[in-house]
């Protein structure tokens, strides 16, 4: 183990050996023991020395070393050479958001390389349901398409003019409807822009039928809403999903986003009050303190469902231009905007903090950065407390002196590492030559921040493999590398995967490592992601995914269960 981890002021602690007599002891006090054998297992991203078995009991891990010195165990589970790290955490991922989408067209990229093709998707599915009834659309980005710009009203209205149709950009923050839509929504040219949102214009001065953050906010909150009962059933596939890339517990990065936080809550408590869930999750509340008192909510923390945090929007994105940057973007005179009130905004971090909330602040440009980083130091000076862990979300253009600041409040930068491939043309479009300096990873490692690397999925890669590939290759296999200073090693992005993930949710004393005594929760993957080339890591395929010491996915042959008994005795 180095001590030079990739999250400093993280203890990552290699307990002692006990006796073996110790460790008998305590597997006989508990029912069942499951041994792993024939792996090469690391106990951490730090672990040189990887075992070959180990034994799990009481959902803990009670052993590891050389099968021929480990004690008995009741079942046995055959890894076949397998490599086993410890379950990775997705500390800003978007379920919901991915299961309202499976219930829409996909018109990503993947499924259309021009407008034309999208419209062909749209009118295709309008044409297997009654005149009226809306047509639902998802996954759209620009800089994908053939024309590199979004679909226009008129161009919508063409296609389908018997139905309402909307469409959502991958990234949620941007929206594109046709004429019956705004008619539905109450929305028509004399309308003026939201704060914190803008609608897009035609040359002459119409709706053009685009919408951004805010006003796009208004388009999704008033379509109606999906099947309940569909939408239920793709939420608990999109989990069952997440555990088959290997994560073991995430954080739903904004209960609010994708519909309104009162209709999603309700869903994720159907979902919690019916089968156990192959998942830890978190959840981040996009309220406003006094709202989440208003519905009786409190910050708990939670091994299994978490509710300690709040989540803000400071400002846009770098696709829509919509990120508050102290310099114009290199392709667009403009510096983009605040969602809400500067002042507002940080009055409310600092009310949220006060009551104990863990606060999130999506914060793209540097010049929300400093808002953010500011309202931070605000609240701390009036009400210190250890370990509040506030996060920023994304820290795409880093503000000078921004690290530093962010250190010595004990502040996280939670970063998403896949959008350097997925946002490669935006990156370079908003930034022409300053993009090498965008969405750092050494420079915070080095600041001696806390760097959490996470996937925002739908908006980045579902996989966290695409996440630890462009974190450690700056998406060079996809062109010239991005920000190339600023690659951080597969080890140190493993850590922020395991270590980081559950520091961000306070869980870092009991997982995120496969020490004796902690929990049980690790993947077994198909390669050893410690010897990869960057590149290869995106093809990792993960075998087993082990929660609480039970088995929730496996693609191991069938004879991995091999028996009773093994080991010492």
């Amino acid at each position: 183990m180095t001590g030079d981890s990739a999250l400093r002021g993280i203890p990552i602690v290699w307990r002692h050996h006990c006796s073996m007599e110790k460790i008998v002891s305590t597997m006989n006090s508990i029912a069942h023991s499951t041994g792993l054998i024939n792996g090469r297992i690391y106990r951490s991203a730090w672990d040189e020395t990887p075992a070959d078995s180990m034994i799990v009991a009481g959902g803990k891990v009670v052993w590891t070393g050389a099968r021929a010195d480990a004690p008995a165990a009741a079942d046995i589970i055959d890894l076949q050479g397998a490599t086993v790290i410890p379950g990775l955490t997705d500390a800003h991922i978007h379920l919901f958001a991915i299961a309202h989408a499976r219930l829409q067209i996909p018109v990503s990229p993947r499924d259309a390389a021009d407008i034309g093709s999208v419209l062909k998707l749209l009118v295709a599915r309008a044409q297997t349901i009654a005149p009226g009834k809306w047509v639902y659309a998802a996954g759209l980005d620009e800089n994908g398409l053939a024309e590199c710009r979004l679909p226009t009203r008129r161009e919508l209205d063409a296609a389908i003019p018997d139905h309402p149709v909307l469409i959502r950009r991958f990234c949620g923050h941007v929206a594109v409807a046709n004429s019956a839509a705004l008619r539905l929504l109450g929305i028509d040219d004399p309308i003026g822009d939201p704060e914190g949102g803008a609608f897009g214009r035609a040359a002459d001065g119409g709706l053009d039928g685009s919408a951004k953050e805010a006003a796009a906010e208004l388009f999704f909150r008033a379509a109606p809403p999906m099947d309940r009962a569909e939408l239920i059933k793709a939420l608990r596939l999109t989990i069952d999903d997440s555990a088959q890339l290997g994560i073991v517990a995430a954080v739903e990065a904004a209960v609010g986003f994708t519909t309104g936080f009162d209709a999603e809550f309700t869903i994720w408590n159907e979902i919690r009050g019916r089968a156990a869930l192959p998942l830890r999750l978190g959840f981040m509340h996009q309220l406003d303190p006094h709202e989440a008192t208003a519905r009786g909510l409190t910050p708990t923390v939670d091994a299994d469902w978490q509710c300690m945090t709040l989540k803000y929007f400071a400002d846009g994105i770098v696709g829509a231009r919509t990120a508050a940057v102290s310099e114009e973007f290199y392709d667009t005179p403009t510096r983009g905007f605040f969602m809400r009130d500067e002042a507002e905004l940080q009055r409310t971090i600092v009310a949220a903090h006060g009551a104990g909330w863990q606060v999130a602040v999506h914060s793209v440009g540097d010049r929300a950065t400093n808002c953010v980083i500011a309202a931070y130091e605000t609240a701390q000076a009036a009400q210190p407390r250890e370990n509040a862990r506030h996060r920023i979300e994304h820290f795409f253009v880093p503000p000078a002196g921004g690290l530093a600041r962010m250190q010595k409040l004990g502040a996280l930068v939670v970063m998403q590492p896949s959008f350097l491939t997925r946002m490669r043309r935006s990156i370079a479009g908003a930034f022409g030559p300053r993009a090498d300096s965008c969405y750092p990873g050494r420079s915070v490692i080095a600041a001696g921040v806390t760097y959490v690397a996470t996937s925002d999925a739908p908006t980045g890669s579902w996989s966290p493999w695409d996440g630890i590939a462009d974190a450690v290759g700056r998406a060079a296999d996809s062109g010239t590398p991005i920000g190339p200073d600023e690659a951080i090693t597969v080890r140190e992005a493993i850590q922020s995967y395991t270590v980081g993930g559950a520091f961000a949710m306070k869980h870092e004393s009991w997982r995120g490592t496969l020490m004796r005594g902690m929990a049980a929760d690790l993947i077994a993957l198909d390669r050893d992601p410690f010897v990869q080339d960057a590149a290869s890591l995106r093809q990792t395929k993960v075998l087993m995914t082990m929660l609480r010491g039970e088995v929730v996915h496996n693609v191991l042959r069938p004879e991995w269960a091999l028996g009773h008994g093994f080991g010492a005795g």
